[in-house]
């Protein structure tokens, strides 16, 4: 028998193996790249506009994405809470609506940025006029949305290798033969787009380009079954911040061989302006891959609503919506999107970006930290039992 025990918590304290501790990385990638890398646009607004100090801006989010996906995983593991309604009571209580009255309004506006944006690569790839290229996205995604869950995860997961493999194989085009140039700004500290900016604001809108993931967590909670040990939730954390912004660096180091060419750092699509001359193949592969990424991350963002007002509606003692009502609701938030990308991609991400984060990090992030911050002193940590009520403390 003791034998036999020990054989069992030997085989606990292994953990989940790489492929275990990879999945909550793998996962929020998939969900986050869409909203947050697939144009470039975004990059500039929260880190390569400040030219040379930019790479700050990356490193900050790194470190505190690492920092805060441990906590996310952490608690999670030890409470075992694995849908993000069940998280946020742990941590704000009845006030956990609060999280889907700022997610709902953020998630339509990232579908009016992936609208914009679809908007401004058709029309620069194939000369479709603006609101052409937004109709073909509500289209695309609403075809998507109502074909059905396994669909969904399908033409979800293709679409985010092809694009990591994308973003490799475009950035590898463009560098070498701007590296003089990248040298030159780096070397020269040249920050004339942000001149009175310091490494530390760079720094600062890196963390606060972070607080963009709490939208992202609720989708990776499922994954945190496999974490076994304090030891595996720092190993996910880790992976989690630094696979979110592999993309980052690779546009970042881009862009800065065309530093501060408005051309580019005006342009609503700044990779489409820096792959012009690669060829014609190039620019229409890029347009297939981010249109695809772009209607997958549109999707998820619409399934993600209805489950939050499916879930509010189970909370206050109502039946789940029926399926005319999801169609309508799905309709209404496609065509408020496409209502709203007549701002345009850059106002949408400069603005309603920066609100979004700064409201799910007073509402997801400061009480993560305050109920986390113990989840960092050093304890002894064995395995949880599967057994462990959800709101007792360990």
């Amino acid at each position: 028998m003791a034998t036999s025990s020990s054989r069992r918590n030997g085989a606990d304290q292994a953990g989940p193996g790489l492929r275990g501790v990879l999945v909550p990385a793998l996962m929020f990638q998939a969900v986050a790249i869409g909203g947050a890398y697939a144009t470039g646009r975004e990059i500039i607004e929260f880190g390569a506009g400040h030219g040379s100090l930019g790479w700050a801006a990356g490193l900050a989010m790194a470190i505190a994405g690492s920092l805060l996906s441990y906590l996310v995983y952490e608690m999670a593991r030890r409470h075992r809470l694995f849908d993000y309604r069940s998280l946020l009571r742990h941590l704000i209580g009845k006030l956990y609506w609060l999280f889907d009255a700022v997610y709902i309004p953020l998630a339509i506006a990232i579908i009016a940025v992936l609208a914009s944006a679809t908007g401004n690569i058709l029309k620069d790839t194939l000369g479709l006029n603006y609101w052409a290229g937004v109709a073909v996205i509500i289209v695309l995604t609403g075809f998507v949305t109502f074909r059905g869950t396994e669909v969904v995860e399908r033409f979800n997961g293709i679409g985010t290798i092809l694009l990591m493999a994308g973003y490799i194989v475009f950035a590898l085009l463009v560098i070498p033969s701007h590296w003089e140039r990248i040298g030159q700004v780096m070397s020269a500290g040249d920050h004339s787009l942000r001149p009175g900016a310091t490494i530390w604001d760079a720094a600062l809108l890196g963390m606060t380009y972070v607080g963009m993931g709490f939208v992202v967590f609720p989708s990776t909670l499922m994954t945190v079954r496999h974490l076994r040990s304090r030891r595996d939730a720092a190993k996910a954390a880790a992976l989690t911040g630094g696979l979110y912004v592999v993309p980052w660096f690779l546009t970042y180091a881009t862009l800065m061989g065309f530093y501060p060419d408005p051309k580019v750092f005006d342009a609503p699509v700044p990779w489409l302006k820096m792959l012009e001359g690669k060829g014609t193949w190039v620019v229409i592969a890029y347009g297939l891959l981010v249109g695809w990424t772009l209607v997958a991350t549109a999707v998820g963002l619409i399934q993600a609503i209805l489950l939050r007002v499916d879930q509010n509606l189970v909370d206050v003692g109502r039946p789940v919506m029926t399926s005319r009502v999801r169609v309508g609701i799905s309709l209404a938030v496609l065509l408020l999107g496409a209502a709203l990308a007549q701002f345009g991609i850059i106002d949408l991400i400069a603005v309603g970006y920066l609100i979004g984060a700064v409201a799910l990090i007073l509402v997801f992030g400061v009480p993560l930290i305050a109920r986390g911050a113990k989840l960092f002193l050093p304890r002894s940590n064995g395995p949880v039992a599967q057994s462990q009520a959800p709101t007792v403390e360990s």
